[in-house]
């Protein structure tokens, strides 16, 4: 389920950057500073859908046919995509995608959680399969297809087609998961509900989450940064950062039996700014100079940096509400993160891109990215300043939780 949950995200939405850089200015689809602002559409994406589908789901739906029609909608809307011929239409397309694709997302894990028998250890491992899927997805698009081709496909539309196929292919193995009925069918509903707004831990995690989210987004154009400075295979590159994030997953049941999440959190908000610097410091060279160590070094960083934010976020907030009520929680999760933290990170990288990048009227475009990785370290470090001051709540157990 998790492998092909993130196989089809894998094949496209790095090298959509790609797409989007080659045609950008005259003669193309797309103007100055759509890749920045074209992350939006994954932030419009979170702001309802994941909690109005996760509300459904606690109450109403079962969440593997939810899981089915949403995985179909994905499929049609990166068809959409694929055959837009203006900026405006393959926005909608994406924003589209991003309605079902976010939702898709907080079903998963809320099946998995819900499905497995002791989930704070077998979670990682299962989540872990998602991890292999987009490594498997970015090998197959920029080495396999390369291979085949004789060309690389990263700059064409051809990944799309290959995600709304697989999109499909995930669609129907959605009936063959485990039924997860709705949880919630009396008047309890109620009582869970309003324990979500009233729970300070949970609310104040969502505030630090949506915080955490927006210097993410920079690391957006990290496929555009390898092919401007000449990398070869950048899509397969990247998967490096997937493979730490393997060795992350695979660590979290022992480390958190060991560390609290406000170190975890911690390591993981600190590992963002020190991938950022690396990429300041390999942004003087390119691959064949010693500037190409402190890069792979940022993309390995992929691994605590996201796996300790994110993904420790999400088993967190399982554990701090009540189990009637995880489905929405992980939709407020997603919501703060996805949404509205990606929305704010999608408008600050799109005014960094045209003011560092590609400045309209500004040609050839000076692509200064020494002061473009360097913006976001300083909203790291305060995030972490404000998490380290303000977060004390102990984690919950299970048994609290439910």
């Amino acid at each position: 389920m998790m492998l092909l949950q993130y196989w089809p995200l894998g094949m496209w939405l790095i090298t959509v950057v790609t797409f989007i850089g080659a045609n950008t200015g005259e003669g193309g689809m797309f103007t100055p500073g759509f890749i920045g602002y074209s992350a939006a559409a994954s932030a419009l994406g979170s702001l309802a859908a994941p909690v109005l589908v996760g509300w459904l789901t606690d109450r109403y739906a079962r969440s593997e046919l939810m899981l089915f029609l949403l995985h179909g909608a994905a499929a049609g809307s990166l068809a959409a995509m694929l055959l837009s011929s203006s900026q405006t239409m393959f926005f909608v397309g994406m924003i589209a995608y991003f309605q079902v694709y976010s939702p898709s997302v907080t079903l998963t894990n809320t099946i998995a959680l819900r499905q497995l028998a002791d989930s704070g250890r077998e979670f990682p491992i299962v989540r872990l399969y998602g991890t292999v899927g987009w490594v498997a997805a970015g090998v197959f698009v920029g080495v396999i297809c390369r291979w085949w081709t004789g060309e690389s496909i990263e700059g064409t539309r051809a990944p799309l087609a290959l995600a709304a196929g697989s999109h499909v292919v995930m669609a129907f193995y959605c009936l063959t998961l485990p039924k997860t009925p709705a949880v919630i069918r009396d008047a309890a509903s109620a009582e869970a509900k309003g324990g979500l707004h009233r729970n300070r831990a949970f609310v104040l995690f969502l505030l630090v989450s949506l915080l955490a989210a927006i210097p993410s987004k920079f690391y957006d154009f990290s496929n555009v940064f390898l092919n401007q400075r000449g990398y070869v295979g950048a899509a397969a590159t990247m998967t490096l950062g997937q493979i730490t994030e393997v060795l992350c997953l695979l660590s979290i049941p022992l480390l958190h039996r060991r560390m609290r999440l406000k170190t975890l959190f911690l390591i993981g908000l600190l590992g963002w700014a020190l991938r950022y610097l690396l990429l300041v410091a390999g942004s003087y060279g390119g691959p064949e100079t010693i500037a190409s160590l402190p890069v792979l070094l940022a993309i390995m960083l992929h691994g605590p940096s996201y796996v300790f934010v994110y993904l420790a976020g999400q088993m967190y907030v399982d554990r701090l509400v009540h189990p009637s009520n995880r489905g929405a929680a992980q939709g407020l999760h997603s919501m703060a993160m996805g949404g509205v933290g990606h929305l704010l990170g999608a408008g600050l990288t799109g005014w960094a891109q045209k003011e560092f990048l590609t400045p309209p009227g500004v040609t050839p475009a000076p692509y200064d990215w020494q002061l473009f990785w360097l913006t976001p370290v300083g909203i790291v470090v305060v995030v972490a300043i404000l998490f380290a001051s303000l977060f004390f709540e102990r984690p919950h157990s299970e048994s609290a939780a439910g």
